[in-house]
């Protein structure tokens, strides 16, 4: 069995493993964050529940229902080789159809500021973990359709919370200290208004693979300002934390409207 290839054997063994699903049960809608899912979202159980929808637990995450429409709410895994692992999973799952990320990531836009969204249209790739697969000028964009609808609803939960919603270009490194600060000069004159760990990676291969992503990104450093990763987990932590639950509220009125 060459695992690599994902023939039927070994990628039902791997989404068992990662989902705790068999490939046929799997829904064609699947939100993946790097934290676990109640970490991402606090008191996510508590609001699934709240708008009448049905939760049960499955592997590293959540199976979501409303009558007959289901979503998986999972862990990827932080940093970019183990985000790898669960997007290569989901890229070659036939029932998924659509994948969105939802993460945190260092802010380095102008404009940019801490608890604000970013909802990027496009990766700089800089993971450096495709290159077998993919080389590092494939695209790694968002579903542009899905980017929107995404941007238009979380705009709507944000707006009384005094943050912004961006739209532009993020930039994705293999791994923490990679995030030197002329790397991160370079990135923003390159035009990147985020940086995260994870999401080119998503992106790339739901390019490759003819899948629908789009990712959110709840910024909390900003690092050429003078606010690192240390101090963002205090700062504005209860604003941070509403944030999250209306991108929450606001994917759950994507994925389950009438």
């Amino acid at each position: 069995m060459v695992y690599g290839e994902m023939g039927s054997e070994a990628l039902r063994w791997a989404t068992q493993f990662d989902f705790g699903l068999d490939p046929e049960s799997m829904p064609s809608q699947v939100v993946i964050t790097p934290l676990k899912v109640e970490d991402c979202f606090k008191d996510f159980q508590a609001i699934i529940t709240r708008k009448g929808l049905t939760i049960e637990k499955v592997g590293n995450g959540f199976l979501v229902w409303k009558e007959c429409k289901q979503a998986l709410f999972c862990e990827g895994g932080i940093g970019a080789s183990c985000f790898a692992d669960a997007s290569y999973i989901l890229c070659h799952l036939k029932n998924v159809k659509e994948i969105i990320f939802v993460g945190t990531g260092g802010g380095l836009g102008e404009h940019v500021e801490s608890a604000d969204v970013h909802i990027p249209s496009s990766c700089i790739r800089l993971d450096k973990v495709l290159e077998f697969i993919l080389p590092l000028e494939a695209p790694a964009n968002a579903d542009h359709d899905l980017a929107e609808k995404l941007e238009s609803l979380i705009e709507n939960e944000v707006r009384d919370l005094g943050v912004k919603v961006h739209n532009g270009m993020h930039a994705t490194v293999p791994f923490f200290l990679s995030e030197t600060e002329s790397l991160l000069r370079n990135l923003q004159k390159r035009g990147a208004l985020s940086v995260d760990m994870e999401l080119s990676v998503l992106y790339a291969l739901a390019n490759h693979y003819h899948k629908k992503a789009a990712g959110v990104i709840r910024i909390g450093d900003l690092p050429l300002k003078g606010l690192p990763a240390w101090e963002s987990r205090s700062y504005k932590r209860e604003l941070k934390d509403e944030v999250h639950k209306r991108i929450l509220c606001a994917i759950v009125n994507y994925i389950f409207k009438p």
